[in-house]
């Protein structure tokens, strides 16, 4: 029976599709006893399933006919396995289709293989993990062997484990025949970025063959391409990238993803007010999960737009949504909002809720400015240590309750010195050169070390 299936195997390994298809159809449609004939069928459906939704129809046509080649073909294990593939990829649920591939694969290892293609397309991808981890040394052919790696890559993914992902996609990538190699080169560089490899990334996606892409993946390949400048500190050639990238995308989830990335870059580039544009033009195509958190980072865009009314408006859309995970973080940023439009007792009403809610950093912040902009220095620098305290050492919470707390402590006279030297040096080491703040910073620095008498702390 092998013998009617190993040239089109062949065909497949080396990436001729339509010639396997043809030899497939022709070995159907031959005097073949009805078995040979159900299981050329079966093959035929084996291969539309390596399209994904795009082979269902045409895979499910030739999955009719292996059953009305031969009736029991039903009961094989290929034909199960892909019965439930086509199922998955027509909205099962991840727990009919673990019931309908149990136990395939022990004796079959392609039938294995399409079992854990209909755990993956269905959701489940641990199932879908452990199914194909066990065909590990099965006889499988070889257009099958490097798409096990791929699949396992996906499943990987899936769960998180980007690591082991990056090493099954490099797998699958040297494996694959060509017009398959550059799609699993893709996937391999965005498991690399996933663990933060952007110049391996980089590297990798420089030697990309785009003529055997697709538009949309060609697309996918500019957008990480953009991802791995933004990483290694080249927004603008990233905001190149992603604008090829858009051109190119395909599907409401790619386009908004593109319009997220390239949002970022323009915020890396300080154009802030164009970030916040680009994020509300892409909020019609955002996936409803994704949508809080894009309004979220448009809210942002907005603030160090310096825009704070829209940013409030914004903010308090978001804190409508009940089910935000950062209501604390967002309670945060439009109390920060009205505070800097001078609304001090609404910002310090607004940053206690905040606090309440989780946002120690910024809320303090916030409260420690308040308590400052009223001359109640010992407050504020009760609430801006607590801020400190709270945050990452350069984050920029940090960094702003450094700044503040040595703006307290020149406020105070000598006999804050020591604490004006600490705070003003402790900013300056992660303040950007030519910041608005690196010039108060040094004269807070030459203030306290002359009211020091020139040394860096007070002499017995």
């Amino acid at each position: 029976m092998l013998d009617h299936l190993e040239p089109a195997r062949r065909a497949l390994a080396e990436g001729r599709y339509e010639v396997a298809f043809a030899l497939l159809e022709h070995a159907a449609q031959g005097p073949h006893p009805q078995a040979v004939r159900a299981t050329c069928h079966l093959h035929l459906a084996a291969a539309d399933a390596l399209y994904g939704p795009d082979g269902l129809d045409r895979g499910l046509r030739s999955l009719r006919e292996a059953a009305a080649a031969d009736p029991g073909a039903v009961r094989w294990p290929l034909y199960r396995a892909l019965h439930w593939e086509f199922r998955s990829l027509q909205g099962a649920s991840a727990s009919e289709v673990r019931r309908g591939v149990s136990g395939i694969g022990r004796d079959d290892p392609v039938a294995g293989y399409h079992a854990a293609s209909a755990l993956w397309w269905a959701g489940a991808a641990r199932s879908a993990r452990r199914a194909l981890e066990a065909l590990v040394g099965a006889e499988l052919p070889a257009y099958l062997r490097w798409r096990r790696a791929s699949l396992l890559g996906h499943a990987l993914a899936d769960e998180g484990d980007f690591a082991a992902a990056a090493e099954a996609f490099g797998a699958a990538y040297q494996a694959a025949s060509r017009p398959e190699r550059e799609t699993e080169r893709i996937h391999y560089a965005n498991a690399l970025l996933e663990q933060g490899k952007a110049h391996e990334a980089r590297e990798l996606l420089a030697l990309l063959a785009e003529d055997d892409l697709t538009p949309p993946d060609a697309g996918w390949a500019h957008e990480l391409r953009g991802r791995a400048e933004l990483e290694l500190g080249n927004p603008a050639l990233a905001l190149e990238r992603f604008e090829r990238a858009e051109r190119l995308a395909s599907g409401d989830d790619r386009r908004f993803a593109v319009a997220q990335a390239q949002a970022q870059a323009l915020a890396r580039l300080g154009r802030h007010a164009e970030a916040a544009e680009r994020l509300a033009a892409a909020l019609s195509s955002a996936p409803d999960e994704d949508r809080p958190y894009a309004l979220h980072e448009r809210a942002i865009a907005l603030l160090e737009a310096d825009l704070l009314g829209e940013a409030e408006e914004v903010l308090g859309e978001l804190l409508l949504d009940p089910d935000y995970p950062h209501h604390g973080e967002a309670t945060a940023d439009l109390a920060e909002a009205r505070l800097r439009q001078g609304d001090l007792v609404a910002a310090r009403t607004t940053a206690t809720r905040a606090l309440e809610l989780g946002a120690t950093g910024p809320a303090c912040l916030t409260l420690g400015t308040v308590a400052f902009e009223y001359f109640d220095l010992d407050e504020a620098i009760v609430w801006l240590e607590r801020a400190a305290s709270a945050a990452t050492t350069g984050d920029p919470t940090w960094l702003a309750a450094q700044q503040l707390l040595a703006d307290v402590h020149a406020q105070r006279g000598p006999d804050a010195a020591a604490q004006l030297l600490m705070h003003a040096r402790q900013a300056l080491a992660w303040t950007e050169p030519g910041s608005e703040w690196q010039g108060p910073l040094e004269r807070h620095v030459a203030q306290a070390r002359a009211q020091l008498g020139g040394h860096d702390r007070w002499l017995n």
